[in-house]
């Protein structure tokens, strides 16, 4: 079980850190946009929201104050629902509790209105956590947070749905009621499930606060440890939360020390820890001194405890310092001093607990397990019925996939065989070369043919001839591998000169003097590349043929044969294999 837990903690110090610099980046980037453009809402919520997790109480106030002034906020409900929601979250936090609470009201006002239930699902946790840590009236905070679970589910927005889990917990743990220890787990489930950091610390010191309520403290130790790390890599607000349950831990462990140093952290903790954490760490390490004899040391961080309760507002845990300064007091033989902390611990414990209350917390609390029993009976319907259409869709995407598939190879398989008949083809072409050399005799038993060129001196026999020799320089001497060959070139060969030799070629051959050259060039690649043995390379084999680029031999090859030079290659050696 350890080894687990050990495990899960180094695969998150490794994960989690560059998360956490990567929302460092994306902050800045925020802030940038914010100073070049100070009406971007969209910025504003981002950082706001960013802050509010850091503890950072002060900045998520002005922001949300200078988003509130915006000129886009009064015609824009939204946003001026989500300052006023901002403002009032961060000044609960911070003990303002008149104006959290006039801010909370207008949000709430706002998301009525709106009939946005995502804010109004985190607007019911807020009012929630108010009731819980400003007024301690439990019974309320747990109606509000019910009501937006109940919210949450119908809409099924998961992760508020996991953080009023947590902050369902966490208020039975103020209760001391062990029955807050479900919500916690399933809390930290769903932060697994979704991968969400702050939803699975969340569970998990929830988890562990509720593991050492009920005296189980190995479970306990395992998952604040696992809380530690993520609070650290993530520097999530309300450290003090934490170092509270690891020093409780350590002084159940009798490591009175360790446990005083984690109080202290806790302690210091001012800024960015909700005022319960910091008031209960004054607890904790008066509990500690106790126990260790120093009442005076402790009696001074009870008062502290109490002075800091008073000056925020916050009545939680407040009944405990008057209890344990009560006691304090006693075993200092200051018996009038420890009658009236008694006094006020009877008067702030009776406002809390009220049988009334917990009949109805009770009725309340078995509404909401049959609901959400009836709820995940519902939701597995949903996920098998979901499974079902995402098969039937799978279903019918393979049916398309095998489709295509054999659409496109039987047109491969097509194209194949075209490509094999016309390398087979040519072949045969080259088997009957021998035949084109009766073309020159052919043409000398022509009948004579119109003059294409009236006026030209040149006869019809002279003509013949001066085409005959360029056939036979052209088939015999392969001249056309000379990559500098030009009319001027060729014209001298024949002993002639350039405008007789046009006309020739266009008489003759029905084509210009380029074309005529390229198509010998393009035969002479035929019968070389449809030789298996050939293994010439293709740039090599085109300069040889008097090309001067292989592009251009590439497109005349195509143009002519209907594919490119390696291709037929490949069709050759693939019917050489038939064969």
């Amino acid at each position: 079980m350890k080894f687990k837990y050990l495990i899960g903690i180094l695969f998150l110090l490794i994960s989690v850190a560059p998360k956490a610099q990567k929302r460092a980046e994306v902050l800045e980037k925020q802030l940038e946009i914010i100073r070049t453009s100070p009406d971007n809402h969209e910025a504003l919520l981002y950082v706001c929201e960013h802050y509010l997790k850091q503890g950072d109480y002060s900045k998520t106030v002005t922001y949300a104050e200078y988003m509130k002034n915006l000129k886009s906020a009064q015609e824009h409900p939204f946003i001026l629902l989500n300052a006023h929601l901002y403002l009032g979250r961060a000044q609960m936090m911070s003990g303002r509790e008149k104006a959290a609470r006039k801010n909370l009201d207008a949000a709430l006002e706002w998301a009525t209105k709106l009939k946005n239930d995502s804010l109004l699902c985190t607007l019911y946790g807020a009012l929630g956590e108010y009731a819980a840590n400003i007024d301690a009236d439990y019974y309320q905070a747990i109606q509000w947070i019910y009501k937006g679970i109940e919210l949450a589910q119908v809409n099924r927005h998961k992760q508020q749905y996991g953080l009023l889990l947590s902050q369902l917990a966490n208020t039975y743990y103020l209760k001391r009621d062990g029955n807050g220890l479900k919500y916690a787990l399933e809390c930290y489930e769903l932060g697994c499930e979704l991968q969400d950091n702050y939803l699975t610390y969340s569970g998990a010191i929830q988890s562990a606060y509720m593991y050492f309520l009920n005296k189980q403290h190995t479970q306990a130790m395992a998952y604040v440890q696992e809380a530690e790390v993520l609070m650290k890599q993530n520097n999530f607000y309300d450290q003090a939360h934490t170092f509270n349950l690891l020093g409780q831990l350590l002084d159940e462990l009798g490591n009175y020390p360790q446990a005083m140093e984690y109080y202290q952290k806790a302690m210091k903790d001012k800024q960015t820890s909700q005022t319960s954490s910091v008031v209960y760490a004054h607890l904790g390490y008066a509990r500690v001194l106790m126990k260790q004899g120093e009442y005076t040391e402790a009696v001074s961080l009870l008062k502290q405890g109490i002075a800091i309760s008073q000056a925020r507002t916050n009545a939680v845990h407040r009944n405990e310092l008057y209890e344990t300064l009560s006691i304090c007091y006693e075993r200092q033989h200051q018996y009038q001093e420890a009658l009236n902390a008694y006094k006020h611990f009877r008067i702030e414990n009776d406002s809390i607990f009220n049988k009334d209350k917990e009949r109805d917390l009770s009725e309340m609390r078995y509404r909401y397990d049959t609901e959400r029993q009836e709820n995940l009976i519902k939701q597995g319907k949903l996920d098998m019925l979901e499974k079902e259409q995402h098969l039937q869709q799978l279903s019918f995407l393979l049916v398309i996939i095998v489709v295509v598939l054999g659409l496109l190879y039987y047109l491969y398989h097509r194209k194949n065989k075209l490509y094999l008949r016309i390398v087979l083809q040519n072949q045969e072409a080259i088997k009957r070369e021998n035949e084109l050399s009766k073309r020159i005799e052919e043409l000398q038993n022509k009948e004579n043919t119109p003059e294409k060129y009236a006026s030209s001196s040149l006869s019809d026999e002279k003509s013949l001839e001066l085409f005959r020799r360029l056939e036979r320089m052209m088939r015999e001497e392969k001249i056309f591998k000379d990559n500098t060959l030009s009319k001027d070139k060729v014209a001298e060969l024949l002993d002639t000169n350039r405008t007789y030799l046009s006309r020739i070629i266009n008489e003759q051959a029905q084509t210009s003097f380029t074309h005529y050259i390229n198509r010998f060039r393009i035969e002479e690649a035929i019968r070389l590349l449809s030789d298996p043995s050939n293994d010439t390379p293709l740039k090599a084999l085109a300069s040889d043929l008097g090309f001067n680029s292989i592009s251009t031999f590439y497109n005349l090859f195509q143009s002519s044969v209907g594919m490119t030079p390696a291709q037929y290659r490949s069709k050759v050696k693939e019917l050489e294999k038939l064969r």
